[in-house]
């Protein structure tokens, strides 16, 4: 009788635990957005304080919002449509608006 009960929680453990390998990572997790603390105080991901993204790294949503226009004013050639220039501290990019996609990158450019 032991035997039966020992081999059913045994069971049922293992079936609970392949359940939760298939859930989703929250967003934060996948970059979608901040992490619940960091976003009630407004601060920057530690990964992300000093991170300079390079041609095909996705930029995070949280910085695709800081976007130019004026990009003659820096030099800079027109964004294609689909596209613009985003600022993040001292460093531009050239993003894909859908999805984020570094396209350029100009570091240092407002130095």
């Amino acid at each position: 009788m032991a035997l039966k009960t020992y081999m059913t929680l045994m069971l049922a453990g293992a079936v609970g635990t392949g359940l939760v390998a298939f859930a989703d990572p929250p967003r934060h997790a996948k970059g979608e957005a901040l992490p619940p603390g960091l976003a009630k105080q407004g601060k920057v991901p530690p990964g992300h304080a000093k991170k300079m993204w390079k041609r095909g790294e996705y930029l995070p949503v949280d910085y695709r919002d800081h976007y130019f226009e004026d990009w003659r004013r820096y030099d800079l050639r027109e964004a294609p449509p689909g596209y613009r220039w985003v600022i993040v501290d001292e460093d531009a990019y050239l993003t894909q608006v859908a999805t984020g996609l570094v396209a350029e990158a100009v570091i240092d450019l407002l130095n």
